[in-house]
C-alpha cells in the first residue's frame, strides 16, 4: 500500500490550482513557451491555454505573459507565476516530509510505502 497526497488550491469547491497546472507552469518555464509546454505534457494548446486563463480569472492575477510584440509572440511566465511556482514547490516539500513521517509512523501491518 501506499500513502498519497495532491495539493490543491480551491475556491468554492472549484480547483484553481493543483499538480497538472503546477506541471504546466514548470514546463513553460523550462521550455520556455506555454505551446512548448503543452506539448511536452501530451496536452493540446488550447485546452492548457483555457486552464491558465480559468486559474488567471481565479486568482485575479495574469500568470502567463506575451513574449514581445506581434504575431508568434511565447506565451511566459509572469513574475506572480514564478512566485506561486516557488510556493507551491516549497509547500509539496513540506508535505512530503510529512507524509514520509507518516509512513514511518503507521501500523507495522499496512505496510505502507512512499
Amino acid at each position: 500500500m501506499k500513502l498519497e497526497n495532491k495539493l490543491f488550491l480551491a475556491e468554492n469547491g472549484q480547483y484553481l490550482l493543483g499538480p497538472g497546472r503546477m506541471a504546466l507552469l514548470r514546463a513553460t518555464l523550462e521550455l520556455g513557451s506555454l505551446y512548448k509546454a503543452a506539448q511536452s505534457l501530451g496536452m493540446s494548446y488550447r485546452w492548457a491555454w483555457g486552464r491558465m486563463r480559468d486559474s488567471e480569472k481565479a486568482l485575479g492575477r495574469a500568470l502567463l505573459t506575451q513574449d514581445g510584440p506581434g504575431r508568434g509572440r511565447r506565451k511566459v511566465l509572469t513574475p506572480e507565476a514564478h512566485e506561486l511556482l516557488i510556493w507551491y514547490t516549497s509547500l509539496e516539500k513540506s508535505l512530503d516530509a510529512v507524509m514520509t513521517l507518516a509512513v514511518d509512523r503507521a501500523p507495522a501491518f499496512l505496510n505502507l510505502e512512499r
